[in-house]
């Protein structure tokens, strides 16, 4: 209420991110003074229960002392608002008390910055906020410069197959970090979803994904190169989250998918895609092993998901010593009978998502095996037709989707 209604809003979600918070928002702010001198600005923290004085060093910060082009500072006060949601983190909870923030103040243009870089380039929010605040979009979806073998998930699954299912060519639907309007935000604070478990785990999605069903306006911009995290992320936990609200939103969003065809070009600020020549080392011996490892043991679980001559090819690719290589065409048809059995309740949810892994294992090192040489220009052209195969079988989707029987015939 001491804030009154403002212009643009950055929220942070925190869970113990001493570390990194302090640093976090003197970088914000110095972009906020720079590229925004005139308007009234907002930083809204939803806190799950840190217990390192996140909240405190937030609020002590010292603002930054940095001017913009033209010599002068601020000309309205930056507020900085700190509320504790919960005593435990949950993603769900901290969106959504950032969109009630938001449409609480009436606010503009917002934009979400994850807390695990202490150090964004000052163009991030800027990059995130403008578009929605000057040109009028509704959701802004980031863009990074990844190392080569960096966002491979992305690149061979999330990426593809909801560009090919919900129409809408945007690379980072899955990001922690976006921009949106008020508008958008007061609409996903206005939906029932809020209780669903894939909501309260990776909102973010389910908000991305409502923005481009709900005919709300997209675009993406170029933020810079994506910092990796130091912790390897755990695959079968980062694939129950992502796949798993990927297929809960095909459920929930069917009445729209369903009739589009193709896939649109947004509009893009900045390069629509960037890769760095440097890798990063990946085990590929590791990968083929536990992917015959997952064939044998899932057996059962993957012959009642997969149509009968799918299983067959890959159970072929598993027995092969020299030659691997798990098509475009084969993945695109076991990702399709995945979510069919998903839709069709063929097994538990989190059962099936987990059956997914091995093959993506398999996928993955089919995939590095390809490109061990490749250059950034030949793994996009390798992207572009994992999208194109995934948008040219997606009548075969639609078939097993309104199928009244299993996946299998």
């Amino acid at each position: 209420m001491s804030v009154g209604e403002v212009d643009l809003l950055v929220g942070i979600a925190t869970h113990n991110h001493a570390k990194t918070i302090g640093n976090l928002v003197r970088t914000i702010e110095e972009c906020l003074v720079q590229s925004f001198p005139r308007e009234r600005i907002v930083i809204v923290n939803a806190d799950g229960g840190s217990r390192d004085d996140t909240q405190g060093i937030l609020l002590r910060a010292a603002p930054p002392e940095s001017k913009n082009a033209r010599g002068l500072t601020s000309l309205r006060t930056m507020h900085r608002i700190s509320t504790r949601y919960a005593n435990a983190p949950s993603p769900g909870l901290a969106l959504r008390t950032i969109l009630a923030s938001a449409e609480l103040l009436r606010t503009k243009a917002c934009a979400i910055v994850s807390p695990e870089n202490s150090q964004p380039a000052c163009g991030w929010v800027t990059s995130l906020l403008r578009p929605a605040f000057q040109d009028h979009f509704d959701f802004v979806a980031p863009l990074y410069t990844r190392n080569k073998f960096d966002g491979l998930l992305a690149r061979n699954l999330l990426y593809p197959m909801s560009r090919a299912v919900f129409g809408q060519r945007i690379r980072e639907l899955h990001s922690g970090e976006f921009g949106f309007s008020g508008r958008l935000a007061s609409h996903c604070l206005s939906q029932t979803v809020w209780h669903e478990e894939v909501v309260r785990a990776w909102p973010e999605y389910w908000m991305a994904i409502s923005a481009v069903s709900g005919g709300f306006r997209c675009c993406q911009s170029y933020l810079g190169v994506k910092g990796r995290t130091e912790t390897s992320p755990d695959l079968v936990a980062a694939i129950r989250q992502t796949v798993g609200t990927l297929f809960w939103c095909l459920e929930k969003q069917s009445d729209f998918w369903m009739d589009r065809a193709d896939s649109e070009i947004v509009p893009t600020f900045g390069p629509d895609h960037e890769l760095a020549p440097t890798t990063s080392r990946v085990n590929r011996k590791k990968l083929l092993e536990m992917f015959r490892d997952g064939i044998s043991g899932l057996e059962q679980i993957l012959n009642s998901v997969l149509h009968a001559g799918t299983f067959a090819e890959i159970k072929r690719l598993a027995a092969l010593n020299d030659g691997f290589d798990y098509p475009d065409d084969l993945w695109a048809r076991t990702l399709y009978e995945f979510a069919a059995s998903y839709h069709h309740g063929v097994l538990n949810h989190d059962h099936l998502i987990q059956a997914l892994v091995p093959l993506y294992r398999g996928r993955i090192y089919s995939f590095l095996m390809q490109h061990q040489e490749s250059s950034p220009e030949e793994m996009e052209t390798g992207t572009e037709h994992l999208c194109m195969e995934m948008e040219r079988q997606k009548p075969y989707l639609m078939e097993l989707w309104k199928s009244n029987s299993e996946v299998k015939p």
